[in-house]
């Protein structure tokens, strides 16, 4: 789904995206907004004609806005090497967001799980600081983030010490 080249000498060792749960919202919209004007049409017989073509052509937008979610929750994704950390998110299809930062310029790897659901279904947000970056390293909605951080926390002790 998308293409990101590595260094020489340099492997993936985690690549992510948020959990599923995020797309919850966006599918229960979408089913509300094809469901409601095609029950209305079922229901009210009268309506045939050009408010079917509209109601075509709407369905077909609906349809198009849930294709965009799911490809955007499909190319949101970080990466951690055995070099650097490596997030790319996409806020529209044309407008992508790189942020990388070498492991050993790491200083600090926390997580965070933020109400009942977060901590049933083991998600969370990871803070990462890193020297030189004026803002942290944000991934937000992971599935496992202990585990997650975790492993950036000792790829980054590993690169110190190399």
């Amino acid at each position: 789904m998308f293409k990101f080249d590595l260094q020489p000498n340099e492997k993936a060792l985690n690549i992510g995206r948020q959990s599923e749960s995020v797309l919850f919202k966006p599918t229960f919209l979408v089913l509300i907004l094809i469901y409601l004007p095609w029950f209305f049409l079922f229901k009210y017989e009268f309506l045939t004609g050009r408010v079917l073509k509209l109601l075509i052509f709407w369905t077909l937008a609906v349809l198009l806005f849930a294709a965009n979610k799911f490809i955007l929750w499909m190319i949101n994704v970080h990466i951690l090497t055995n070099k650097r950390l490596i997030l790319i998110s996409y806020q529209s299809l044309f407008n992508k967001r790189v942020l990388e930062t070498p492991l050993n310029l790491i200083l600090n790897a926390s997580f965070s799980q933020k109400g009942v659901l977060e901590s049933l279904f083991s998600i969370g947000a990871i803070t990462v600081q890193a020297q030189g970056l004026t803002e942290p390293l944000q991934i937000n909605k992971t599935v496992h983030p202990e585990a997650l951080k975790d492993a950036i926390w000792q790829c980054a002790i590993k690169s110190k010490t190399a």
